[in-house]
């Protein structure tokens, strides 16, 4: 079996097992829209595919048209604001619920947390909001319950001390400092600092996920 064929068959399962779990989850057919393109996704970002891939499944259920009451669109979820900061660096087009581009940029939104609080913290930010989680980083104003249960059904642990990994002002990590296009965006590995991604719990196998409950204080990625 190649190398192609079984990331399909690992995707076709964890998407049919999580179709089974969520209410609101797509149906396999429907997922697949997101799920076809979170190869590419986690090949650009140097995200795992099992990343990304438990991300997608938790935030839409695989998805590509849900929008949340926050108002949080597609696949990877990602709120209005978000998305015209990373159309704008990645020129990822102006329709969110491009699949292809939305897992992409959720992707990259995603590898962009975590080179700034590591892992699990990335996840964290991802679900309560960067501007939230940095509260818990900076005054330890506690998370909301649904983060922590986010967090940990992704695989992690919510860290009790958690530290900024990189400068205080996140806006001008390398990440931030060159806008370029999608097309000059290389290919890289899946090898993003993902070895401290162990003390998480982050190399658990694939399970299957459902979509978790929405979020208070969107100010970044929202469902």
């Amino acid at each position: 079996m190649s190398a192609g064929t079984k990331i399909a068959s690992g995707m076709a399962a964890l998407l049919a097992a999580s179709w089974s779990l969520g209410a609101q989850a797509a149906s396999p057919a429907v997922a697949n829209a997101c799920a076809n393109y979170a190869s590419e996704a986690a090949n650009r970002s140097g995200l795992p595919i099992d990343i990304v891939l438990r991300v997608m499944m938790a935030e839409s259920g695989g998805n590509p048209r849900i929008v949340s009451s926050k108002g949080a669109m597609g696949c990877m979820q990602i709120m209005p604001a978000t998305w015209s900061y990373l159309s704008g660096r990645y020129r990822l087009g102006a329709n969110p619920f491009d699949a292809r581009m939305n897992m992409i940029g959720g992707a990259m939104y995603l590898a962009e947390l975590s080179s700034r609080y590591g892992w699990p913290g990335a996840l964290s930010a991802y679900n309560a909001g960067p501007g939230r989680y940095q509260r818990y980083v900076r005054n330890r104003v506690p998370l909301p319950a649904e983060t922590s249960a986010y967090t940990a059904r992704l695989g992690g642990k919510v860290d009790p001390r958690p530290t900024v990994v990189l400068a205080p002002r996140w806006q001008e990590a390398s990440l931030f400092l060159a806008r370029r296009p999608l097309e000059e965006v290389p290919e890289q590995p899946a090898q993003i600092a993902f070895s401290a991604a162990a003390k998480g719990g982050l190399t658990n196998p694939l399970f299957p996920l459902s979509p978790g409950p929405e979020q208070d204080e969107k100010t970044g990625v929202a469902r």
